[in-house]
């Protein structure tokens, strides 16, 4: 299997910004992949698989040769389908954030993890941009590779920096800072914004690589746009009243959102439900992405109503469709205009594209 020709890349891409302009009339915007070669796939998995070692651990994530050669084998034998198109997302861990003002990390074969850094209020370190913290620098060095050897093939993607609030509960840990809302807020908003500020140097740092090429920027979720773009979150939330979001999360997504052209919201799990009518009143909010959550189904019609509320928020969505014919639901239930999704990568690919065009095709007949 080949690589998609530059010029089919930018025509999905251009799909990408017009699903942000709200300007699409064929929808939905459509991402699907599946292996070329199931049996090369497995071969390759098993070739690139995470070592055990400490030292084969941190070449295997930060070498950038390592990355980005490991990226392109794999892109080479998978298909894209619909309006996807391959993008490496530089991923060193959840919340780069926390790394870049003094965490450490510890690589494991699935994820990195930060530890926390701040044990006492009393005596927190300044939350400020270390410049020569090790992940930071391998960040970099593999967004610059990545675009380097691109030439074309792919579009690289801006790391996961996180938001304000996950990376201080990463620092802090979750549970301490639950009662450090109550017990220490004006310590919390103090750190949020040093935390937001770092956040913004980490952003305009990275913009300029990924720009080079494409001229846009996309964030870990896949969706493209032709300007300052990222998807914003804070998983926290789900273990806060609406109260506090009010008070100590919604203005920094709201001053992250500014620093934006546009951005979309990660909505992960039925607890952060809660705060959806206050992020729907954020002007820059896009789209809402939407993750039912562990234990959770993920069938279009378990969230209908949720769906609903979105889209009269006047809001897009980005959503998971893992059962081909719930795609009906998709077009009969809601604006398929304003949806992104997300098909997987398994099950007989080709047949699930047909029942796109044939629904497409439905709907463009004269009633």
């Amino acid at each position: 299997m080949s690589f998609l020709e530059e010029g089919e890349i930018r025509r999905r891409l251009e799909r990408h910004a017009a699903w942000h302009r709200c300007e699409l009339t064929d929808g939905p915007l459509v991402l699907m992949t599946s292996p070329a070669d199931n049996q090369a796939a497995k071969q390759l998995a098993a070739k690139h698989a995470p070592p055990e070692d400490a030292e084969g651990l941190r070449t295997w994530w930060t070498d950038p040769q390592t990355v980005v050669g490991r990226f392109a084998e794999q892109t080479e034998l998978t298909n894209f389908y619909g309006d996807a198109w391959p993008s490496h997302f530089v991923d060193v861990g959840p919340d780069v954030g926390a790394c870049c003002v003094g965490s450490r990390s510890t690589l494991r074969p699935a994820t990195i993890w930060q530890e926390p850094l701040i044990e006492n209020w009393s005596t927190m370190p300044p939350l400020v941009l270390h410049e020569d913290s090790f992940m930071w620098r391998a960040c970099q060095a593999i967004t610059q590779a990545s675009v380097s050897a691109a030439a074309g093939r792919w579009v690289t993607t801006l790391t996961d920096i996180g938001g304000p609030m996950d990376t201080l509960a990463c620092l802090r840990t979750a549970e301490k800072l639950c009662f450090d809302l109550i017990e220490h807020p004006a310590e919390v908003q103090q750190a949020q914004s040093a935390l937001l500020k770092v956040w913004l140097q980490v952003y305009e740092r990275l913009v300029p690589l990924v720009r080079a090429r494409w001229g846009g920027t996309c964030g870990w979720n896949g969706l493209w746009h032709t300007g300052r773009s990222y998807i914003t979150q804070c998983d926290f939330s789900c273990l806060i009243r609406r109260e506090m979001f009010r008070e100590f999360v919604l203005p920094n997504l709201q001053e992250q959102a500014a620093s934006l052209d546009v951005t979309v919201y990660h909505l992960d799990g039925p607890g952060a439900i809660r705060h959806l009518d206050d992020l729907l009143t954020i002007p820059n909010l896009r789209a809402v992405q939407w993750i039912p959550g562990d234990g959770q189904s993920y069938d279009v019609s378990a969230w209908l109503d949720l769906y609903r509320k979105i889209l009269d928020g006047d809001r897009g969505i980005q959503m998971h469709c893992p059962r081909p014919e719930e795609l009906d639901l998709i077009f009969d239930k809601l604006d398929p205009d304003r949806i992104a999704v997300w098909l997987g990568t398994g099950g007989d690919a080709e047949k699930t594209m047909a029942r796109v065009e044939r629904l497409r095709a439905k709907r463009k007949r004269p009633r």
